[in-house]
């Protein structure tokens, strides 16, 4: 599936095309629309964001569309500030998007006007959709004299108008509900809890849980070269006894109390939440760290954002996959070890891109019950946050995941079907550019 593709070229020439002599009249007012829309009420911060990035794209000033760049501007953070550990700009810029889909979710279907942000991009794209008329039907009948004066002509009955119409109006209903929005699907949300899995994990006798990784923890496995266990990570050993750390680095472990929220993590969390809004459903949260053992035993559903390494939760579930991750010191990455592999897969897939960099890596997609309980488990992993995304991606696109289980002889209309999907992301600084599916496999229940 494509991802972001030059953008700065879209920015370029959709900021001409806002400012061209009777586009930018309209672009104005159709600015001060979506401020005053209830989707932008109550929410100052995505009021000014908008403001900011549409005032610099329209003076064609692209440079200060930059995370840092916001961050120092908008929200006054030092021109030295660490853009890894603060995602403000990140969370404000998944916000705006999040706002902008419901304006335009709830605006008029013919709506004729769009700013949009690109995910992974803080250039605002603006773009005006003529729309033409669609002849209905063309009947030859017998002349007839018509008056000079206009007759409004009456509303025929529903069983009378022409059947052509009745297929033009619904091929318009049809792309009105398919308008798309980034990668994801308007109509797809509203029926998200009608497709497996999230059917089954929107179920209304149980509540679903997103447990957000732990990068702190990653961190500390980093910085003492140990991959810390399932077992002393429920126990709240957090270090081996063998660590010799200096001062410095003892000051810095003591700081970190697991309760950080990594950027991908807070943009799937948000589309989760979008997803379970359609079906009435709410979602709780909870950082890694704050969880215990007896919390999975209980009949919730659970989302695990996040692999091994950053979320060692992940581990309660890892021997019903068929691709599990596996810790390579040599390289600093986790690679993904296949257990069965089909006809044309691999044994091993290795990333060659790191985190924040430009390569290749991993995700998985899985969803199978919870071992005892009544509930299910989604898990969302990659070999980098990157990936990670991308699983949060595809997984929130109930479209594309619906496609891609009937391809691999799922119905999507069947709950409680058990599956492990391994995609192959292509990242570029630090963003997912692309992803495809290597393989589907359907898992033992």
């Amino acid at each position: 599936m494509p991802g972001k593709t030059s953008q700065t070229a879209h920015a370029v020439a959709s900021s001409k095309l806002a400012q061209s002599g009777p586009y930018a009249g309209a672009f104005k007012e159709h600015f001060s629309q979506i401020i005053a829309s209830p989707a932008f009420k109550g929410s100052r911060r995505s009021q000014e964001f908008l403001q900011y990035i549409v005032d610099k794209a329209l003076q064609g000033q692209l440079d200060a569309l930059k995370e840092r760049v916001l961050g120092v501007e908008l929200f006054g953070r030092p021109a030295t500030y660490d853009t890894s550990e603060d995602a403000i700009v990140r969370v404000t810029a998944s916000d705006l998007r999040r706002r902008l889909h419901q304006f335009y979710a709830n605006a008029e279907p013919d709506f004729p006007l769009r700013i949009e942000l690109p995910a992974g991009s803080y250039q605002p794209e603006f773009r005006w959709i003529e729309r033409r008329p669609v002849p209905l039907e063309v009947v030859s009948a017998t002349p007839v004299e018509v008056p000079n004066e206009f007759i409004a002509p009456q509303k025929p009955p529903l069983w009378r108008v022409p059947r052509v119409a009745l297929y033009a109006v619904l091929v318009a209903l049809l792309a009105t509900a398919g308008y798309m929005w980034g990668d994801r699907v308007v109509a797809s949300r509203q029926t998200a809890a009608n497709f497996h899995p999230w059917a089954s994990i929107l179920n209304a006798k149980l509540e679903p849980r997103i447990v957000f990784c732990d990068p702190e923890i990653s961190l500390i496995q980093h910085l003492v070269h140990f991959q810390i266990t399932l077992s002393d990570y429920a126990n709240r050993r957090y270090l081996p006894a063998t660590a010799t750390l200096t001062p410095e680095m003892q000051a810095a472990v003591d700081a970190m109390r697991g309760t950080k929220v990594a950027y991908a993590d807070s943009t799937i969390a948000l589309n989760i939440a979008e997803l379970a809004a359609s079906a009435g459903r709410k979602v709780r949260t909870h950082p890694a760290r704050q969880l215990q053992l007896l919390d999975f035993k209980t009949d919730d559903n659970f989302i695990l954002l996040g692999s091994p390494r950053s979320n060692p939760w992940f581990g309660l579930f890892e021997e019903k996959l068929d691709f599990r991750f596996e810790y390579d010191a040599s390289t600093g990455q986790e690679i993904i070890v296949n257990k069965h592999p089909a006809r044309g897969e691999l044994a091993r897939y290795l990333p060659t891109a790191k985190g924040g960099g430009t390569g290749q890596a991993y995700a998985v997609v899985a969803f199978l019950p919870n071992p005892g309980q009544r509930g299910n488990v989604m898990l969302l992993a990659g070999s980098n946050a990157e990936a990670t995304e991308a699983a949060g991606n595809l997984a929130t696109n109930v479209e594309a995941l619906s496609r891609t289980l009937r391809e691999h002889a799922f119905d999507p209309a069947k709950p409680n079907q058990p599956f492990e999907i391994l995609l192959r992301v292509a990242t570029m600084a630090g963003s997912p550019n692309t992803y495809e599916v290597v393989a589907c496999h359907k898992l033992k229940a």
